[in-house]
């Protein structure tokens, strides 16, 4: 299979289930923007009016006409609104609070106590995230990223969780 880009629901749905936010049923429509929308993204309100922005962004089709296909574009606006989208700051604060709270590694039998040192903290985000565990490098580069100071509201843990969830490999399925 060639690779290719999860379309912006896709994406969504994925960042709320590991984060394990994600509320499976579905009701009455609410907002995308909505703080309290944890729905599949499927059950959010679509306005012919005005498309939500992260829909807008990621190629989703105009509401008004027939679209065939969708279009797949990739640009630095993409990874710019992310960084600084309010939904994926606080989803990455979630599961970065789910990471330090498990023990051990995700779906396993957990043991002990407290927070898990670093390196099983990175093991477990590219388990949930990315269904594989890091190669040294990337330990290391997450060690030395994590070592430094944080010059945001974000933890360095956050920050780290907050990148990871807007990679390349999140986005694409090989």
């Amino acid at each position: 299979m060639n690779r290719r880009r999860l379309s912006i629901e896709q994406w969504r749905d994925a960042v709320l289930f590991v984060a394990g936010d994600l509320e499976p049923t579905g009701g009455k429509s609410k907002e995308l923007d909505d703080s309290d929308n944890r729905r599949r993204t499927v059950y959010g309100r679509i306005s012919r009016l005005k498309l939500n922005d992260m829909l807008m962004q990621f190629d989703y089709p105009d509401a008004n006409v027939h679209a065939e296909k969708r279009s797949v574009t990739t640009s630095p606006m993409q990874k710019l609104f992310l960084l600084n989208n309010p939904f994926v700051l606080e989803q990455a604060k979630m599961l970065a609070a789910r990471l330090e709270r498990s023990p051990r590694p995700l779906g396993g039998e957990g043991k002990g106590e407290g927070v898990p040192p670093a390196s099983e903290r990175i093991e477990n985000a590219y388990r949930v995230l990315f269904g594989r565990k890091p190669d040294k490098r990337e330990v290391e580069l997450a060690e030395n990223f994590l070592k430094r100071d944080s010059s945001s509201e974000m933890s360095r843990w956050e920050e780290y969780v907050q990148m990871l969830l807007v990679s390349n490999e999140m986005f694409y399925v090989d």
